[in-house]
């Protein structure tokens, strides 16, 4: 599929989204069910039986992955941490546009989007890439707790029984090993396939105007860090570690992918600026499907 095609499909199945809480049958709230169902079960699905089926020989090239996914994140937050500082804003508006910079949707948009580009092999580095952005949270998560003076347990716990990573690691270990899955694996199989359209319909329900009038130009600051920025520095971060073709399009193109869903649970759960943060998300969501086919080209 090409990537005029893939991003059209994409964006055909969040204005799907959009269109049925329009017409009221889903509601904004129903995105939540949606979610707890990609993350819990289509998203692990998707990727233990994406790593399975993949060729994992260059396994010590693909674990850099994750650390440019960092690299790029920690830039990027520090950036919109230094912005919002000079600015005087407040601590819930500074550490929310922080998160919002640092932490983007490498897998709910960045799965469908690299897959539908660059194939299977090009989502087996995407699900290593967005191993980076679950460390980001769990980092993210602890800072914040231990700045507010609170337990960081909650966040831990999270990210010891998040079902993705178990799905990375299960579907590494099946693989290199060469572990038979049986039933369980055409199960899984079925299951996968339910991934991209509830992530795509889920996105849609999410999208709302109403946070945005006030927010603009701390979204543009954001929209720019995470679209055109970011996929700059993963590009030079990438240069230097000698990523060259599959490797480098695809790290580049993840690291173009706007803010994610998950730095509003940050924001909820460190009461942080939330409405600030779901503009972020919001605005950078849309110009991502205009900045998305134009770095697909470009890689």
């Amino acid at each position: 599929m090409g990537s005029t095609e893939t991003v059209l499909s994409v964006l055909v199945l969040v204005l799907l989204g959009y269109i049925l809480k329009l017409l009221g049958v889903l509601r904004e709230e129903d995105a939540s069910t949606l979610n707890r169902l990609v993350i819990n079960v289509a998203i692990p699905s998707l990727i233990f039986t994406s790593l399975y089926r993949a060729d994992l020989s260059g396994i010590s090239d693909l674990v850099l992955i994750p650390v440019i996914c960092m690299i790029t994140g920690t830039l990027s937050g520090t950036i919109a941490y230094l912005w919002a500082r000079r600015r005087g804003l407040d601590s819930g508006k500074t550490w929310g546009l922080t998160v919002a910079a640092a932490m983007m949707n490498s897998g709910f948009l960045g799965y469908p989007v690299t897959a539908g580009i660059f194939g299977s092999q090009g989502l087996v580095r995407a699900i290593f890439y967005d191993t980076g952005t679950t460390l980001m949270f769990t980092s993210l998560g602890l800072l914040l707790s231990h700045l507010s003076g609170g337990e960081g347990s909650r966040i831990m716990k999270r990210a010891v029984f998040f079902p993705p990573l178990w799905a990375f690691l299960l579907g590494v270990i099946f693989n290199l090993w060469g572990l038979p899955t049986g039933i369980a694996g055409t199960i899984l199989g079925y299951l996968s396939g339910a991934a991209v359209p509830l992530i795509m319909i889920s996105l849609g329900l999410t999208l709302n105007f109403r946070f945005l009038r006030h927010s603009v130009a701390d979204a543009t600051l954001v929209s720019g860090l995470r679209l055109l920025i970011s996929p700059l520095m993963a590009a030079g971060v990438s240069y230097v570690l000698a990523f060259r073709g599959l490797n480098f399009s695809v790290t580049v193109l993840e690291a173009s992918m706007p803010s994610a869903m998950l730095a509003a649970v940050l924001a909820i759960e460190n009461d942080l600026d939330v409405d600030l943060v779901s503009s972020c998300i919001f605005m950078s969501t849309i110009l991502s499907l205009v900045s998305l086919p134009l770095w697909s080209v470009v890689l």
